[in-house]
């Protein structure tokens, strides 16, 4: 196996682009090392290792924007003070991925480009509606293309990232003063296993009724899911028991759970639906 440490964006793209055999990106490999080591997913013949590049790093304002480098760690998003401020919600998903040693290592671009319909960092930044950056090699140096989070994955395991492509930050606008927003998971050991489902809530209310609501679901579907359905019973409402009544109900009919060895479908259902309700309690009584 050939190792590659580049510097650049630009070094990483174009050693990526001309390798003529199976090469990978690697961050912080949480997931890719177990998948080598067991068998599940063939070793490549070279990786590149794109943890040494300065500008995949760190938190900052762009334009008003908060950028985030792909291989910042969970754990350096968690304790963010820009993120704690701008968007509390990601903060605490991001602190609640399996346990410390993992989230020190683990990258956030990484945890996307997994794929996992389950991604803790997904909800959040789906409610945050955030952009995913993609570079790619050109002959003129590396060229972005900018992906709404909504459109990023394309199912298990699957993502808009071309071969030759690669993550390079995340943007989204803060979360405006006096917003409301929530997420929570559910499992039988949640802080080291996949959650069994995961929801979370952004609501906006102007004049005592809501003038934007992002609704989002995890592991309920064959990628992370925005709550189209269920926003609609939200947007121009206040939060009355009716009104969440219809908002779960809603829920319920366009998640799309699998029945498998952690729950089964009906299970999550049900799971789905007392999380949204009691986040929307909260909401509510805020």
């Amino acid at each position: 196996m050939i190792y590659h440490r580049p510097k650049t964006i630009e070094e990483a793209l174009s050693l990526i682009g001309r390798s003529a055999w199976p090469v990978s990106p690697l961050a912080g490999g949480t997931d890719l090392l177990p998948r080598w080591s067991a068998g599940v997913q063939d070793r490549p013949a070279s990786i590149v290792d794109l943890k040494h590049i300065e500008d995949l790093k760190g938190v900052s304002r762009a334009n008003g924007d908060i950028r985030i480098g792909a291989c910042t760690s969970m754990s350096e998003i968690e304790a963010d003070p820009l993120i704690r401020a701008a968007a509390p919600i990601l903060a605490e998903a991001v602190g609640r991925v399996a346990c410390p040693q993992i989230r020190n290592r683990a990258s956030i671009g990484g945890n996307l480009c997994n794929a996992s319909p389950a991604a803790d960092s997904a909800i959040p930044l789906l409610l945050l509606d955030a952009e995913v950056e993609v570079a790619t090699h050109t002959d003129s140096g590396a060229t972005i293309r900018t992906v709404p989070i909504e459109e990023f994955f394309k199912g298990p395991g699957a993502t808009v990232v071309a071969p030759g492509e690669i993550v390079t930050h995340l943007r989204f606008k803060p979360v405006p003063q006096g917003a409301f927003s929530a997420w929570d998971k559910f499992g039988t050991r949640p802080a080291m296993e996949i959650a069994v489902a995961s929801v979370g809530v952004a609501v906006e209310l102007g004049g005592g009724v809501i003038s934007r609501a992002r609704v989002g679901y995890g592991s309920v579907a064959p990628v992370p899911l925005r709550g189209k359905a269920a926003e609609a019973e939200l947007l121009g409402m206040a939060l009355s028991p009716e009104v969440i009544n219809r908002c779960e109900n809603a829920a319920r009919e366009e998640i799309k759970p699998i029945t498998d060895v952690r729950a089964s479908q009906a299970y999550r259902r049900d799971v789905v639906a007392a999380m949204l309700r009691r986040i929307l309690q909260r909401a509510a009584s805020s």
